[in-house]
C-alpha cells in the first residue's frame, strides 16, 4: 500500500518518548483521530505550532503530557481554543462550557504567549512556521556528530538539559554500554572453560602438510579404537583399526611412510609415530567384511632387529608389551617358511591379496569402476572373503 494510503487511513498515531519538538506535517493525515505526544520536547513556542492540527478535522484525542508546553499558565485553555474539534486533552473530556471560557479568553492567551517568548528572545515567526531539525538529516536520523550540551558543574560531575540533543547523545552511549558488554559476554563464552565440551576438529579434505624438519604429533582425532603392536612371527607391525561395519571403504585414506603412518577417516585423522621403521612398498591393508575392521599390515625393515621402542605400540590385550615372542622374534627372517616367504613377496609384489591401493578412491569424473590415487605408498584395502571373515586377517 502507498504511503500517502496508509496517511490518509490512519486514525491512532502514537508518537510517545521522541524528539518532537513542534507539531508539523500530519495535514495528510485526514483521518486521525487519536494523537499521542507525552513525553516529547513541544515548548511554550511549540505551541504556536498547535494550530496546524486544525487541518485534522476528526482529531478528537490529544495528548502533550510531559512536554514543557503544559507548564506554561494558560496550555489548557489555549490548545482547547485553537482545535475545537477536539473532544478529550490529555485524557480529560472537554465539556462545553470549558470550550466557551476558552475560545473569550483566546486573544488574551494569544497576546501574553507572544510578549513572554519575544521577552525570552525567541524569534516568533520561525517558532511558529519552521521546525529546528538541524540534529537530523534528511532522511530523519540523527547525523553524526551531535554537540555536546552538558557542562561540569561544582562536584566536577556531568550535568545535561532536558532536550533533544541530550536524548541522542545519551542513548548513543547506553548501546554503546549494551555492546561493549555483549562483546566481553561472546568473548568470555568463546573461551574453553575446563567444565565445556572439547571443541571438535575440523573435517579435512586431505592429509594435512608435514614439513621438513616439522615435529610429528600421534593424533585420533575420530576417537577412533585402535591397536598397534608387532605381529607373531616378529616382522610386521600390524595396526588394527575399529572403522565400523558400515562405513564405505572409499572414505578411507592411508599414508604409510617408514616412520609414521596415517589414515584419514570420514575426514578425521589417525596419525601413529611407528616404533621402528617399516617398508611401504609391501605394506597391504584389508577390512572385515563382516566387522569392518581396517587392518594395516606394515613389513619392519629390519625383521631381526628387535623393537626398543614399545611405548609407541597400544597393544590389544592390556598389560601385555605388544611385542612378538621372543622365540619368533630371535628367528629373524630366516624362520619364515620359504613357501610363506614367497607368498609374502606375491602378494607385495601385486599390491595386496585382493587389488592395490589404487581400488581405494573413485577418480572424479571418471568412469564407472575407475580408482586411482596418485601417492603411491598407500596400504591397499581389500575385503575378506565372504567364507573367511573371521576378526583375524587372512594369511598373507
Amino acid at each position: 500500500m502507498p504511503a500517502r494510503r496508509v496517511a490518509q487511513d490512519l486514525e491512532y498515531l502514537n508518537l510517545a518518548v521522541n524528539n518532537i519538538s513542534k507539531l508539523q506535517n500530519l495535514q495528510r493525515c485526514e483521518s486521525l483521530k487519536k494523537l499521542d505526544l507525552t513525553i516529547n520536547f513541544v515548548s511554550k513556542a511549540g505551541l504556536l505550532t498547535v494550530e496546524s492540527l486544525r487541518a485534522n478535522i476528526h482529531l478528537e484525542e490529544l495528548y502533550l503530557l510531559g512536554n514543557p508546553c503544559t507548564d506554561w499558565h494558560g496550555y489548557r485553555q489555549y490548545v482547547v481554543a485553537k482545535l475545537p474539534q477536539l473532544k478529550k486533552l490529555d485524557g480529560q473530556a472537554i465539556k462545553p462550557s470549558e470550550r466557551i471560557v476558552a475560545a473569550q479568553a483566546l486573544p488574551e492567551l494569544e497576546a501574553g504567549l507572544l510578549a513572554e517568548l519575544r521577552a525570552e528572545g525567541v524569534d516568533v515567526e520561525a517558532a511558529g512556521a519552521v521546525e529546528d531539525d538541524s540534529l537530523y538529516d534528511e532522511s530523519g536520523a540523527a547525523v553524526e556528530q551531535v554537540p555536546e550540551t552538558g557542562y561540569l558543574d561544582d562536584k566536577g560531575e556531568l550535568v545535561r538539559p532536558w532536550c533533544a540533543a541530550t536524548r541522542i547523545l545519551e542513548h548513543r552511549e547506553l548501546e554503546k554500554v549494551n555492546k561493549e558488554a555483549e562483546d566481553k559476554k561472546k568473548e568470555a563464552t568463546s573461551k574453553p572453560s575446563l567444565d565445556s565440551p572439547a571443541q571438535k576438529p575440523p573435517r579435512h579434505e586431505g592429509f594435512p602438510e608435514i614439513k621438513e624438519g616439522e615435529r610429528i604429533y600421534q593424533k585420533n582425532e575420530g576417537r577412533w579404537d585402535f591397536s598397534l603392536e608387532e605381529s607373531p612371527d616378529g616382522r610386521s607391525l600390524v595396526l588394527e583399526v575399529a572403522v565400523g561395519r558400515f562405513l564405505d571403504t572409499s572414505l578411507i585414506q592411508t599414508d604409510l611412510q617408514p616412520t609414521h603412518v596415517r589414515l584419514l577417516v570420514k575426514g578425521k585423522l589417525l596419525q601413529l609415530l611407528l616404533p621402528c621403521e617399516v617398508r611401504p612398498d609391501a605394506a597391504t591393508a584389508q577390512r572385515n567384511t563382516t566387522t569392518g575392521q581396517l587392518v594395516v599390515t606394515m613389513p619392519k625393515e629390519d625383521p631381526s632387529q628387535p623393537i626398543m621402542d614399545v611405548a609407541k605400540l597400544r597393544p590389544k590385550q592390556p598389560g601385555t608389551t605388544g611385542t612378538a615372542p621372543a622365540a619368533a622374534a630371535a628367528g629373524g627372517r630366516d624362520a619364515q617358511p620359504a613357501a610363506a616367504r614367497a607368498a609374502a613377496n606375491k602378494a607385495a609384489a601385486a599390491g595386496g591379496a585382493g587389488g592395490s591401493i589404487f581400488n581405494i578412491v573413485r577418480t572424479p569424473g571418471a568412469a564407472e569402476g575407475d580408482f586411482v590415487i596418485k601417492e603411491v605408498r598407500k596400504a591397499a584395502v581389500t575385503a575378506v572373503a565372504a567364507d573367511d571373515d573371521g576378526d583375524d586377517p587372512p594369511d598373507l
